[in-house]
């Protein structure tokens, strides 16, 4: 009888560490079933023709190295970068936040951007979450990324580092890869 109570508790817990395991996979599928990567190109399984959204605004303010005022047709918009920190420079200090400030503002302000949102539309401060392109892109792959996407460049020169805030991670890959180059090569806060 002891042997039969045995195998019952032990089917039992398979059974349970088996729900667990199937609820844990759905959560993640959830999170990351959004997108693909083929032939180092993304496609996103809810848009399968992968027609990028690009909402094109001119930048107006730079708050930091990555924070930004943007005009939308008409309307001005805060946005924070997706996928990247840079070092702090407003109320706080950091070092190579005045370098990485400096940067957004000479490469951005007063010029055309094309915003393209990932999942979240904003964060918990209101502020659009979006990655930044310079030109307007048809196909988003690694060439692209490396030389248009601005939170990518932000990351290869050394004035970001890649952090991944979930739900939006589809270029996260990308960007942790032109991190460890960075790194390798210490460049900007990595020196």
């Amino acid at each position: 009888m002891k042997k039969y109570i045995k195998k019952i508790i032990t089917v039992i817990l398979l059974v349970v560490i088996a729900i667990l395991f199937a609820v844990y996979y759905k959560n993640y599928l959830n999170n990351n079933i959004n997108i693909y990567q083929e032939n180092n190109t993304i496609t996103s399984i809810d848009n399968p023709n992968n027609q990028i959204e690009l909402t094109e605004a001119t930048v107006t303010k730079v708050i930091d190295g990555d924070t930004i005022w943007v005009n939308i047709n008409g309307k001005e918009e805060k946005v924070r970068f997706i996928g990247v920190n840079c070092p702090e420079y407003t109320t706080k200090i950091e070092e190579y936040g005045k370098e990485a400030t400096e940067y957004t503002t000479n490469e951005l302000l007063g010029k055309k951007v094309y915003l393209q949102k990932d999942i979240s539309q904003t964060d918990d401060y209101n502020r659009l979450l979006r990655y930044v392109w310079l030109e307007k892109i048809d196909t988003i792959n690694e060439e692209n990324i490396e030389n248009y996407l601005f939170n990518a460049k932000l990351v290869i020169n050394g004035y970001a580092q890649s952090n991944y805030y979930k739900p939006d991670i589809s270029l996260q890959d990308y960007l942790e890869k032109f991190e460890n180059e960075a790194k390798q090569q210490k460049i900007g806060i990595w020196q």
